[in-house]
């Protein structure tokens, strides 16, 4: 499982009918409403099926980005892909 995180700008008024679509995804497994530039940041898991993931990333982060903008409501988005995510164990 890879997770890219994608920050929406939605059109004024238009948030919630944003959220219920993006919630629609089975790729969006977290949605959170911010302060600041964007209204929302999206967590998004994508299973790459034992591909490699320098290969396939770009693709499948494009491909779901497009289907973001896509929705009716969607001013701009800005995608932010980690080459490196750690966890904190716990002791």
């Amino acid at each position: 499982m890879y997770r890219i995180f994608a920050l929406v700008d939605t059109d004024p008024g238009k948030d919630k009918a944003v959220e219920k679509k993006l919630l629609k995804y089975d790729e969006v497994v977290e949605l959170h409403y911010i302060s600041g530039q964007y209204d929302l940041f999206a967590v998004i898991e994508i299973n790459l099926h034992g591909k490699s993931i320098f290969s396939t990333v770009q693709g499948i982060t494009q491909k779901f980005v497009q289907k973001i903008r896509m929705i009716d409501g969607v001013r701009d988005t800005n995608t932010i892909v980690p080459f490196l995510s750690l966890t904190k164990q716990a002791d």
